[in-house]
């Protein structure tokens, strides 16, 4: 598929020919710069994808000629989920983006004990900037569905909402290795969805990892150095995904 990648609302999509709506059409003409003739790939959310030569460019109404529509690809044959604490806005938009790329598909961000934000009061005004983010990650990796991600809730909310769903606390005072022996014995028995909790940079409190515990989400490490927030959110993904053979 050609290399401009495009998310549109199904109505547009599934169209014999493609308006695009104002805000892609300012991206085309006046960002992106390009020339009638070009090929672009519009994407319906839904894991389709169609290429669309430009036939009509101006900042406020383009227009395409779409193809035949094909599946987008880029999915992982598992589910991600992750959890990671609130931190900072350059921190967490860090995480949101990287996740993307690795193939995370949900994000449930919590509040926890050392978070900086303790009220969720506010936090909806926050999701359509996270979620333009995902979007714009997803259409620059290839992705054929945008990740979701929640309103953020507090650590005891979100044990009650994943209980019963495999999953791994990161903790660096864990002592006992395992993350990867249990995941790929998880993988191999067939589990194909599993989260994620990446705790804020105070890390998380031992009354939290014991709720994780009855929760039935397994406290491991990333090894012997204590990782940023950040880089253990996004190796975490790294080393799930490698495991689950999405990075061959």
């Amino acid at each position: 598929m050609s290399g401009h990648r495009f998310f549109i609302t199904p109505e547009l999509f599934d169209g014999a020919e493609t308006r695009f709506p104002v805000d892609i059409s300012r991206q085309i003409a006046s960002v992106l710069r390009l020339k009638t003739g070009t090929m672009v790939t519009i994407l319906d959310n839904r894991g389709q994808c169609r290429s669309v030569e430009l036939l009509e460019i101006d900042s406020k109404h383009t227009l395409g000629l779409p193809g035949l529509i094909q599946p987008a690809g880029g999915e992982p044959a598992v589910d991600l989920i992750l959890c990671p604490a609130l931190s900072q806005r350059e921190k967490f938009e860090l995480i949101l983006q990287k996740g993307c790329e690795l193939g995370v598909k949900e994000f449930y961000p919590v509040i926890t004990s050392r978070t900086l934000v303790q009220e969720s009061r506010g936090l909806d005004e926050k999701l359509p900037r996270w979620q333009k983010i995902l979007q714009e990650a997803a259409e620059q990796c290839g992705r054929g569905v945008i990740p979701t991600i929640s309103t953020p809730v507090k650590w005891d909310v979100l044990m009650k909402r994943l209980t019963g769903l495999p999953g791994y606390i990161f903790h660096e005072k864990v002592n006992e290795k395992g993350f990867l022996d249990d995941l790929n014995n998880k993988l191999s028995s067939g589990i194909k969805q599993f989260a994620l909790f990446i705790g804020p940079e105070g890390g998380f409190s031992e009354e939290e990892v014991t709720l994780a515990r009855q929760a039935g989400f397994l406290p491991v490490s990333l090894g012997g150095r204590i990782l940023r927030m950040e880089t253990a959110a996004i190796a975490a993904c790294a080393v799930s995904m490698a495991a689950a053979g999405e990075l061959d």
